[in-house]
């Protein structure tokens, strides 16, 4: 371990010796592997060094940054994250603990999103913004892809930001959507204290979704992003993508162009490992593990891209109950998950461009 330790030159490899440390369910073997970094010189977080902490059939190595009043919402800062006392599932496939492993890497905040030079962050729902990204801006523009019922992130892009918004949902019935009905209050002054759908800066709604390109499948309407920023200018949008596992090649797309990266200011999103989404179908050829390999290859990408600000995996997890969901092995594995088990096949992160945090 510590020849292995030598070894370490990259910060993400000392991370992720540092994880199995983390998730090593000897006491004795996890206080070797610490000891072995520590002897190199590399740094070890305080929180890596708590007691552990048991709940529910699952036991945290550490203590997260937040204690110990942390929010319900996306969190900044490296996760804290149990392990199972015992494995909760029918099966252990090697390739989902990889690939789930490569995915809670990639979701590591960036080491130059810090609080200095965010000016702060602001924690809300499944965002958490590196307050940066919106200053010195008057003619941004949010598209939020995803509504649902009600979108509470173009309403706070629209209450507390106070800049215009685009809807777009081909799935939601706009019969239970105001905001998709265009029926909320629009642009018709202060929010303050009204409870329900508002936005004080005007917004449109559009009854499409979010594809790979301009096209009905099922009977629905898609557009790109591509075309959606095509008018945009650099760093003059905020995006918010939560289509239930259409973003891969949306994201796909985006990552080879660079115009339309350098045009978003943050991205916020809700990813979907192996959901196998119609707008998909392209590339639901070959194995579960192929094709959720290249979402993964597309995740980390996007996060080398773009800053990683905040996720909400942290928050998923104080609320993972194996000893009571699974208590005889009897779930189904989920397709990807950590050392531990803890699954991360859906959670949410946040990104800004790193241009405004270098």
């Amino acid at each position: 371990l510590k020849l292995a330790a030598q070894e370490l030159q990259h910060p993400n490899e000392a991370f992720q010796l540092s994880q199995f440390a983390r998730y090593s369910c000897c006491h004795q073997l996890r206080m070797k592997v610490i000891a072995a970094l520590v002897s190199v010189g590399l740094a070890i977080k305080v929180q890596d060094l708590q007691e552990p902490t048991k709940r529910f059939g699952a036991t945290r190595m550490c203590k997260p940054a937040c204690a110990p009043q942390c929010p319900q919402s996306s969190r900044t800062g490296v996760p804290c994250l149990p392990s199972a006392d015992a494995w909760p599932y029918k099966t252990n496939q090697s390739w989902s603990v990889e690939l789930g492993e490569r995915i809670l890497m990639a979701a590591k905040p960036s080491t130059s999103v810090t609080e200095k030079r965010c000016k702060g962050f602001k924690l809300f729902g499944d965002s958490a913004w590196c307050m940066a990204a919106f200053e010195g801006e008057s003619s941004s523009q949010g598209l939020s892809f995803g509504i649902e019922q009600r979108d509470l992130w173009s309403e706070t892009m629209s209450n507390a930001f106070h800049m215009p918004t685009m809807l777009f949902d081909c799935f939601q019935d706009p019969k239970s959507s105001p905001a998709l009905a265009m029926i909320a209050p629009n642009a018709a002054g202060s929010c303050e204290g009204n409870p329900h759908h508002c936005y004080e800066t005007h917004y449109d709604a559009f009854r499409t979704c979010l594809g790979p390109k301009e096209e009905t499948v099922q009977g629905r309407k898609y557009n790109s992003l591509s075309n959606l920023l095509s008018k945009r200018v650099a760093l003059s949008t905020h995006v918010k993508i939560d289509v239930e596992g259409s973003e891969w090649s949306v994201l796909e797309d985006l990552l080879d162009n660079k115009a339309d990266m350098q045009k978003i200011r943050t991205l916020d999103m809700e990813v979907h490992f192996g959901f196998g989404a119609a707008s998909e179908a392209a590339h639901r050829k070959g194995s579960k593990e192929e094709q959720v390999t290249r979402e993964v290859q597309i995740f980390e990408k996007l996060a080398q891209k773009f800053a990683v600000s905040g996720s909400n995996i942290e928050t998923n997890a104080d609320g993972w109950q194996p000893a009571v969901s699974c208590p005889q092995q009897q779930c189904e594995e989920p397709v990807v998950h950590t050392h531990g088990g803890l699954p991360v096949n859906q959670f949410a992160i946040s990104f800004v461009n790193p241009t405004l945090v270098h």
